[in-house]
């Protein structure tokens, strides 16, 4: 609104331009939507002002206007705006609905890019990044690569600081394609650069050219100090290179994709992964190490591996715990002992024996859960008791949401009560086995007592779904 305000000579349009100055480009798209509006639009045109139009503003608001034909008529305000201020909106013109201003923006933005400033070129190239996944967004961005490619390294080199990821992610595609980028430079960005996407492309370079001249020195200094992603790509680059012992150094690393990658190449290398983490879970290993080494063998272990992962569901850092119960699981092992762990005084571990569970809902029984969910027990040991139960059966479900509504349950009681109404609006229809007689009396005692919390409606709901009188 106020952009149309000021467009009309309602409002000074100084404060306006200046936020248009530094807007993103997320911005400029919500602000081409909300400008398509039939409010804004004669909004903004009803009553003039005594201030003077500002006549970039004004082709701003007729190029996003809900009306085709404005939108083409100023086409050639926002080519020829000073400053390229509105080249953002002309990028999305380029992607219009209406074939004749898609067609008249896409030959304007050809010719405006070539002599916009840097700040308005980017602006622009950030817009067309965003909107380049959309049905016509495509020709916006190959628009934009070109004059990013014809522009000075000046140019480049502001684009890969960019706030806008996207806009930093094709610059440094451009940049690494140019030729160039000086080995110190990708080396730095490979290690240091925050958003991924940038640091893999940079990586990904260092080692085609490493694995080409043979540079093992330049791998094993971004396997050493690169992050998960980097350093997987370093070690595969290795391994090709002939260093098939460099993958044991890292069986016990952190990272799951890294630890498979250091697995594959223990095999390249004739052992067995496997056999390497059964002897280092042998020995005492410090807390971080032994969780990843319970992992590991997790990961590529048999079910004969089962007995050497048991005694670390006993050990005394919960994280290792909870490792060893995913392990044990995955390797398909009991699952008594591990049922047994759902009242483990670390929630990272019921969390793990839930999921673990997902699919045994029978594997605690019904009495024991009962007893987890009484109010003396932790609040995530409650919790998981009470997932546990929902999943038993219908009625089952049923009897633990009323029984916790009942009991004015403060930390469960919000959720039974949304469980309820779930299971009425979505599942009940489904439920064709009728509950027990002895269910059925158990089930109405509660629907008494929880009428004055869920409301006359829902219990007649419930009672005509029972069928209880």
């Amino acid at each position: 609104m106020r952009v149309a305000a000021a467009a009309t000579g309602r409002e000074p349009a100084d404060e306006v331009l200046a936020m248009l100055s530094v807007a993103g480009a997320k911005t400029w798209i919500g602000l081409d939507r909300a400008l398509r509006t039939t409010a804004v639009t004669y909004g903004g045109n009803a009553t003039r002002g005594q201030l003077p139009e500002d006549e970039r503003l004004s082709s701003l608001v007729a190029g996003c206007s809900w009306d085709g034909h404005r939108r083409e008529s100023a086409v050639a305000g926002l080519a020829t705006a000073a400053d390229g201020l509105l080249l953002p909106v002309l990028v999305l013109r380029t992607a219009d609905w209406v074939p004749q201003v898609r067609e008249r923006a896409r030959w304007s933005l050809t010719a405006a890019l070539r002599s916009a400033s840097t700040s308005a070129l980017l602006a622009a190239a950030s817009v067309a990044t965003a909107i380049g996944s959309w049905a016509r967004g495509g020709h916006a961005v190959e628009v934009v690569t070109g004059a990013l490619r014809a522009a000075p390294d000046g140019v480049l080199a502001s684009a890969r600081t960019h706030q806008d990821v996207g806009m930093r992610r094709l610059a440094y595609r451009l940049w690494l394609e140019s030729g160039r980028s000086r080995h110190e430079e990708v080396m730095r960005v490979a290690l240091s650069e925050q958003d991924v996407v940038c640091r893999l492309l940079c990586a990904e370079r260092l080692v085609a050219d490493a694995v080409r001249n043979r540079r093992v020195d330049v791998l094993e200094g971004l396997l050493r100090e690169g992050s998960a992603k980097v350093g997987i790509e370093a070690l595969t680059a290795l391994v090709k290179l002939g260093r098939l012992e460099t993958g044991e150094a890292h069986l016990a690393d952190r990272s799951a994709m890294m630890r498979a990658t250091a697995q594959w190449a223990v095999r390249r290398a004739g052992r067995s992964p496997a056999a390497i983490y059964r002897n280092a879970l042998a020995a005492d290993a410090p807390v971080g190490r032994a969780r990843a080494l319970v992992a590991g063998l997790g990961e590529c272990g048999t079910a004969q591996d089962v007995d050497v992962l048991l005694p670390f569901l006993e050990h005394p850092s919960p994280r290792v715990r909870a490792e060893a119960v995913r392990a044990v699981r995955r390797l398909g092992g009991s699952l008594t002992r591990i049922a047994g762990m759902l009242a483990d005084p670390a929630p990272v571990v019921v969390r793990a024996v839930k999921r673990a569970l997902r699919s045994e809902p029978d594997a605690v029984p019904a009495a024991r859960l009962w007893e987890l969910l009484a109010a003396e027990s932790p609040p995530h040991v409650r919790l998981g008791a009470y997932e546990q139960l929902r999943a038993k059966d219908t009625w089952t479900r049923v009897h633990v949401d009323l029984h916790l509504l009942a009991a004015r349950d403060v930390e469960l009681g919000h959720r039974a009560h949304t469980d309820l109404i779930d299971w009425s609006r979505r599942s009940a229809a489904t439920a064709y086995l009728a509950p027990t007689e002895e269910m059925k009396l158990r089930l109405g005692r509660l629907i008494d007592a929880t009428e004055p919390l869920i409301g006359a409606q829902q219990i007649h709901q419930l009672r005509w779904i029972l069928g209880i009188g």
